[in-house]
């Protein structure tokens, strides 16, 4: 079907979602507890394995059944890189997606990473997806323990024509005090905050993100925005960059076989698990000597993300976390930054400092230097991440779905974490993932400032320098998402034209 015209529209207005074609894991979540992710290159002819491994993938409404079951279920994925395409006949470049031609390891250098061939951030050193460790698949698989991932991962990979495991993640969730209530190493609920998916199953008309009341048709809750499926997957209408509501452009992929598809970004990020509360034991005592007393660690930490650790925003609880807010869906992203969406005007930085973390990944609705309201929009991504443990590296895998790697995931990179300009009220580079912009050097140190309350009307810009990124690249990749009918036949012979 022609991604121009792939979309229809069901009850008021909604986009019909093909649930039996999109993948698990893109608009509903695999979750926890236990995920490997296996990135695999070709030993043979890969196109038997590919048909054997697409009818072991779990599509969205199988995953939607699953979730409703409950308890002893698994799911498994499927994603191709741009190499893993060629050799299944598929010409790469017709895929409408430059970043997702070059690979992540061409365009680790526009992302802020390593370019010292010493340093274990460069992606000569990294233990996959660097130049010569590029995957051709990543597998993932869910499932409720360890052995149960293992025992289906293994029997995936294994008979004639199996694909080599050039590494292997197991990555489990980090429970925290409550249920569910995840956590990543530095000890901080993850996820928190997602974008919604506006349309309805094209079979039954039933949403998949229904709006939180029929007066506020743009959220699926309180602060949580429900998007035009486009953003995420082929064929669909993406965001209007102008206006926050109409749908915008059909996502096109290019080729027939990407509708029902999607792009998936993954990064493996070491987290320096100790430097980070040494860092802010170290701020608590400098903000002492230089006349603001009264700091403690987990207040200051909470301002370099913008949230305590249990998930309550700083914006609407800055002196302490809240249990009530942080375990309600209803409560915990019910925020803004400005008078318009509140609670208070926040933009100059009074409650969560502009260089936080999640103003920086995602700055709601204050407008940036170089997007508005609406476009901002057009930069969310579906995250998908999870702790992992390799052999006493502990770190996060980073993964999530789009429909533009440059438009979505590289922008916010390139344009919000790494920009030290993006409000110019006293942000610079983000503190958790954020790297120093290679273009200005040296010109504008890495530091995190508060606003605080002195003398003067505007506060006190206080700047605390900082230390090496609390974080590092350690590889991943670009991937594509095939349908799962699009996987059966990338397993087929290539027909020459359109389909190539």
């Amino acid at each position: 079907m022609d991604a121009e015209i792939a979309w229809g529209r069901g009850t008021a207005g909604e986009p019909l979602l093909d649930l039996d074609e999109i993948q698990g894991n893109i608009l509903v979540p695999f979750g926890g507890p236990v995920q490997h992710h296996l990135y695999l290159r070709w030993s043979a002819d890969p196109r038997p394995w590919v048909g054997r491994a697409a009818s072991a993938v779990t599509s969205t409404r199988a995953l939607l059944r699953a979730r409703a079951r409950g308890g002893g279920w698994t799911a498994v994925g499927l994603s191709l890189s741009a190499p893993g395409l060629r050799a299944l006949g598929r010409r790469p470049d017709t895929l409408l997606d430059v970043p997702f031609q070059d690979g992540l390891a061409a365009r680790s250098p526009l992302l802020g990473d390593p370019v010292d061939p010493d340093d274990p951030g460069h992606p000569g050193n990294w233990p996959v997806g660097g130049p010569a460790t590029t995957a051709d698949a990543l597998l993932v698989v869910r499932a409720d323990d360890d052995a149960a991932a293992e025992r289906l991962a293994d029997r995936l990979t294994a008979g004639p024509g199996a694909p080599l495991v050039l590494h292997r993640d197991r990555c489990a969730s980090l429970p925290g005090p409550g249920p569910g209530d995840e956590r990543e190493h530095f000890g901080y609920r993850d996820p928190v905050s997602q974008p919604a998916v506006r349309g309805v199953a094209g079979d039954t008309g039933e949403a998949l993100c229904p709006p939180a009341s029929p007066d506020r048709p743009q959220e699926a809750a309180p602060g949580q925005r429900r998007l035009w499926p486009g953003e995420f997957v082929f064929g669909q209408p993406g965001q209007d960059p102008m206006a926050s509501d109409p749908p915008g452009a059909v996502a096109s992929g290019g080729p027939d076989w990407t509708v029902n598809g999607s792009l998936l970004a993954v990064r493996r990020y070491r987290q320096e698990v100790d430097a980070f509360p040494a860092f802010a034991e170290r701020a608590c005592a400098e903000l002492a000597d230089r006349g603001f007393p009264g700091w403690t660690p987990d207040a200051l930490s909470a301002r370099l993300f913008g949230r305590w650790r249990d998930g309550t925003p700083v914006s609407l609880r800055p002196d302490a976390p809240d249990p009530a807010v942080a375990s309600c869906p209803l409560s915990r992203n019910a925020f803004g930054f400005t008078a318009e969406l509140g609670p208070v005007d926040d933009t100059r930085g009074w409650r969560v400092p502009v260089g936080a973390h999640i103003r920086k990944a995602y700055p709601r609705d204050h407008e940036t230097d170089l997007e508005t309201r609406a476009a901002i929009e057009t930069h969310r991504l579906l995250r998908r991440g999870i702790p992992y443990d390799d052999h006493g590296e502990r770190g996060m895998v980073f993964a999530c779905y789009q429909t533009s790697l440059e438009r979505q995931f590289e922008f916010v990179v390139r344009s919000w974490l790494n920009n030290p300009y993006q409000q110019h009220e006293g942000d610079n580079h983000d503190p958790i993932v954020g790297r120093p912009h290679r273009p200005l050097g040296d010109a504008v140190p890495r530091e995190f400032v508060l606003r605080l309350p002195s003398d003067s009307p505007g506060g006190t810009l206080v700047r605390l320098p900082m230390p090496e990124p609390f974080t590092a690249p350690r590889g991943g990749g670009y991937f594509f998402t095939p349908s799962v009918s699009a996987l059966r036949g990338l397993s087929r012979p290539s027909t020459p034209g359109r389909y190539r």
